[in-house]
């Protein structure tokens, strides 16, 4: 059966044009609206449709586009840009299913494919029961890293795509880029850390040999991307200093008082924000400096295998930290933060009896996700692009990723969020 797919704003990098060249290929229509100048530069192929409209007319805009068109696949990357929660709801009113790619749960060297969105939006089931009954029979995913590129070459793309946008405004000039800060001074700002980098890593390095020999427990804190999407939209915090405070506050509180507490940087964090003076200046006033460290590098799984508790947001490294036998408790919404595999109770309590994953159901978890909602591969290195684009596109022609077997129809966390009170549109 012909579809008919029209491609949204994607990934800085050539996977999408390379996705749609094969369904192209398998005698689908492909079509793809370009939504500002990095659009351009990764697709340059045919079937562009330049949207240079405001972002309030887009959903009307691309309702009529859809309509007149006969389209039945919506295809995008990061699924709470407003271009695309506007594109759901056109999606959820027209018929069309809309399907979210993103860096993948089971990194590296996987990619998440979702109906509609990820995390508060996924339908990958939240009960423990259904994951189990399904993982039953599925194999046991390869995890080891199959595909790499050179960290250039992401760089490259990703300042070609937003620097892009930014010098040639006038092409697209009402596309709202939805970014936390303009992109060059984004970029200048990891001058100074790249520097740092080595010093930083040594630091890193020498506080986890410590850690690692010390009797006393500690826990960890995952720090992530201030501007990120789970931060911004999948969580009910503005940003990281509220969840430092709390954390923070919460550990002085409840913690017991030989426990220790190591915050650590996201890799990619812009270095606009001091996040070590702001933590440890957080520690000090609480009166738990002594025991507070923050790195910046290291070994985070060595960490992760030792710790008595791993805390995020909703950060992947809640998954790397199951799979290593560390419980977890999650502050947001996350697609692994489930009931008997993770913590569900408070934070107060999480620091003296946190609940330890069973390895068989995490393993279960990790199998499920990877037959269901995952293709192996990347968006740079030609093998692991190529890899995911037949993947996807498997999935797609199949129909398995908008109907998996265990799929919930109604994206189960969405109440959890609406709890926490984070706006969940379409839902």
């Amino acid at each position: 059966m012909s579809l008919n797919v029209l491609f949204l704003q994607g990934h800085p990098s050539f996977f999408a044009r390379d996705l749609g060249r094969v369904l192209a290929g398998h005698g689908h229509k492909v079509r793809h609206v370009t939504l500002n100048f990095g659009d351009w530069l990764f697709w340059r192929g045919e079937g562009a449709i330049p949207y240079r409209g405001s972002l309030q007319d887009w959903e009307a805009w691309l309702d009529r586009l859809v309509t007149t068109e006969g389209v039945d696949h919506l295809i995008y990357f990061a699924d709470r840009h407003p271009y695309h929660v506007a594109a759901q709801r056109v999606a959820r009113r027209r018929g069309i299913t809309p399907l979210s790619y993103e860096f993948g749960y089971l990194r590296p060297d996987w990619i998440s494919v979702e109906i509609g969105g990820q995390s508060a939006y996924s339908h990958f089931p939240d009960r423990l029961d259904v994951i189990r009954a399904q993982a039953a029979t599925l194999p046991a995913p390869d995890l080891s890293a199959r595909y790499s590129h050179p960290h250039r070459q992401e760089a490259v793309a990703e300042v070609a795509y937003h620097l892009g946008n930014a010098l040639f405004r006038p092409f697209f000039p009402q596309f709202v880029a939805d970014r936390a800060c303009h992109p060059i001074r984004e970029y200048l700002s990891y001058i100074p850390r790249n520097r740092r980098a080595a010093r930083n890593g040594r630091l890193a390095d020498a506080v986890i040999r410590t850690r690692l020999a010390d009797n006393a427990p500690f826990f960890v804190l995952a720090l992530q991307m201030e501007g990120d999407y789970q931060i911004r939209a999948n969580s009910r915090y503005p940003g990281l200093r509220p969840v430092l405070q709390e954390v923070i506050a919460s550990f002085t509180a409840d913690a017991p008082a030989d426990a220790r507490l190591v915050v650590t940087l996201h890799p990619m964090d812009n270095g606009l924000t001091d996040w070590q003076a702001l933590t440890l200046d957080l520690a000090d006033k609480a009166g738990v400096a002594h025991r507070v460290d923050f790195i910046d590098g290291g070994d985070l799984f060595a960490l992760l295998a030792a710790a008595a508790g791993c805390i995020v947001v909703n950060s992947t490294v809640g998954l790397h930290a199951l799979q290593a036998g560390c419980p977890v408790k999650c502050l947001g919404i996350a697609t692994y933060d489930i009931p008997g595999l993770s913590h569900q109770g408070p934070l107060a309590g999480f620091w003296i009896a946190p609940h330890r994953p069973d390895p068989a159901d995490v393993a279960s978890l990790v199998r499920y996700m990877a037959a269901v909602i995952h293709v192996r591969g990347d968006f740079f290195s030609p093998e692991g692009r190529a890899s995911a684009v037949a993947g996807m596109a498997s999935l797609i022609e199949s129909g398995a990723v908008a109907d998996y077997p265990g799929q919930e129809q109604i994206p189960p966390r969405v109440a959890k969020a609406r709890q926490q009170g984070i706006a969940v549109d379409p839902w």
